[in-house]
């Protein structure tokens, strides 16, 4: 069978095309042909185009939360840009700082049994990537500030479900890995970002406890992805 063109797309094939873009560019750009200035203001939509690639395309595990990651930071830049906002980056700042705090301390009404205390996993500007063994798993927060936070939860047991895993992803990624036989309930919220849930729980024997956990947060132009 001929391989499909879709399937011939790598990175390779896109760093070469966009050289060859920006070649042309310049070229006309010196011959006077057109003026490269204005166009040099989209240049945000290559990490779009890039992260559209790894969303479409994953080659490797990961890489379609890394791929939303992308696309949400050159949607965001290209907007900065065309819009003239000086004032989004310190407004955003604002924001998600506020929400962090809000998060950690203004939980009125919402359940906070020890059952949605446990480990706190922080990445700003880089990565973690931590294994959990434990027999009574009951949570947890992970937080990813343009850096990884990678969770493997596959040696870990639930006895009273639901556990809880509270995620805040912004400019960053989450990664986590659970075992097949826990239900996955997701109640994120994607803003300029998103949520993606592969999980995919087994047959439970008859008489076994349901081990049930539930991730709630939310990913801020950020990616959070749970797999087996």
């Amino acid at each position: 069978m001929t391989e499909s063109v879709a399937s011939r797309i790598t990175g390779r094939v896109i760093m070469g095309g966009l050289l060859i873009f920006f070649g042309l560019i310049f070229l006309l750009d010196n011959m006077g042909v057109l003026e490269a200035g204005d166009i040099f203001d989209y240049w945000p939509m290559i990490l779009v185009v890039v992260g559209l690639m790894k969303v479409l395309q994953p080659r490797e595990e990961g890489q379609r939360t890394f791929g939303i990651v992308l696309i949400a930071i050159g949607a965001f830049l290209q907007l900065q840009i065309l819009a003239y906002a000086p004032w989004v980056w310190p407004v955003l700042l604002l924001a998600a700082g506020g929400f962090l705090v809000w998060r950690s301390l203004g939980r009125k009404g919402e359940e906070t049994t020890p059952r949605t205390k446990g480990a706190s996993d922080l990445a700003v500007m880089g990565g973690v990537n931590r294994v959990v063994d434990s027999r009574d798993y009951r949570g947890g927060e992970a937080t990813a500030v343009m850096g990884a936070v990678e969770l493997d939860l596959r040696g870990s047991t639930i006895v009273t479900s639901p556990a809880i895993l509270d995620v805040f992803a912004l400019w960053g990624g989450i990664e986590i890995t659970v075992p097949p036989e826990w239900k996955v309930d997701v109640r994120g919220i994607p803003i300029l970002g998103g949520f993606d849930n592969k999980a995919r729980s087994t047959v439970q024997e008859a008489g076994a406890p349901e081990q049930v956990l539930v991730i709630r947060g939310t990913a801020l132009m950020g990616g959070v992805e749970i797999k087996n």
